[in-house]
């Protein structure tokens, strides 16, 4: 009786150690993705949620003209006083909710949107500054792909 293994065995468990190897190997590569999907989502959430912390602390409209759109004349990040001054800007780098830009992610980038609604209708977009009711959409981008998309509503609860 022999001992020992014979050619065709040690090739056999070659290949069954090899397959075992090579899934573990892919399992790892997937879930290293997996990590970095979350990580670059959990960023982008954190980044819609600075611009939605922002705008609670804005006006529903201009405090001096209620009937004008966007920043005025002269009007800078640092002194916007309303939500519609918001509308159509691009923070690359993005910004934090105390407007301090966010230099470590350079690569990141926040675009806004502000749209008035019909309140009773709030997925009917209307004419800009005709309604008491807005829809603030917050894009954020990662070299340039959407990664988050993040919408709120604001009301004008002044008479």
């Amino acid at each position: 009786m022999r001992r020992g293994f014979t050619l065709i065995e040690s090739a056999l468990v070659t290949i069954i150690v090899g397959t075992g190897v090579v899934a573990v190997m892919q399992l790892l590569a997937a879930g290293s993705m997996a990590s970095r999907q979350s990580q670059g989502l959990t960023t982008a959430v954190h980044l819609a949620n600075q611009i939605h912390e922002l705008s609670l602390g804005l006006a529903f409209a201009d405090p001096t003209s209620p009937a004008d759109w966007g920043p005025h004349a002269g009007e800078t990040l640092a002194n916007y006083d309303d939500v519609t001054d918001l509308d159509g800007q691009t923070f690359t780098p993005p910004i934090d909710a105390r407007r301090h830009t966010l230099t470590n992610l350079a690569d990141w980038s926040q675009s806004i949107t502000v749209e008035s609604v019909d309140p009773n209708r709030i997925t009917l977009t209307v004419p800009k500054g005709s309604t008491r009711a807005q829809r603030i959409t917050v894009n954020v981008l990662h070299n340039g792909q959407i990664v988050f998309t993040e919408n709120w509503l604001t009301f004008d609860t002044n008479p």
